[in-house]
């Protein structure tokens, strides 16, 4: 559904590698019922980590986007990686963000 920019937040999580951010993406998604069970890093059944290099490393390699309703508001949620190795992807998705976590 289309919601005017004054009513749109976009989310980067970030930070290093294991810090969590890919578990908060799974939790927010639940809680906001999106998705109706959470996923695990350890068993590659998150939804940000689909690739089959992220399941196999444990760990995101691309910046991965989703969506959900809360409180009258869209919130556009990107889960970047944390490997400095992968920094280009972070670096894009706080480009179009207004809030990073």
């Amino acid at each position: 559904m289309h919601k005017p920019a004054d009513r749109i937040r976009n989310v980067a999580l970030v930070g290093h590698r294991g810090s969590g951010k890919t578990s908060l993406h799974e939790a927010l998604l639940f809680q906001a019922g999106v998705i109706n069970r959470l996923g695990s890093v350890l068993e590659g059944t998150t939804v940000s980590d689909s690739d089959q290099d992220e399941k196999a490393r444990q760990m995101s390699i691309s910046a991965a986007l989703a969506s959900f309703e809360w409180q009258d508001r869209k919130v556009n949620l990107i889960d970047t990686p944390g490997d400095p190795s992968f920094i280009a992807d972070a670096l894009g998705a706080l480009r179009v963000c207004e809030s990073a976590i």
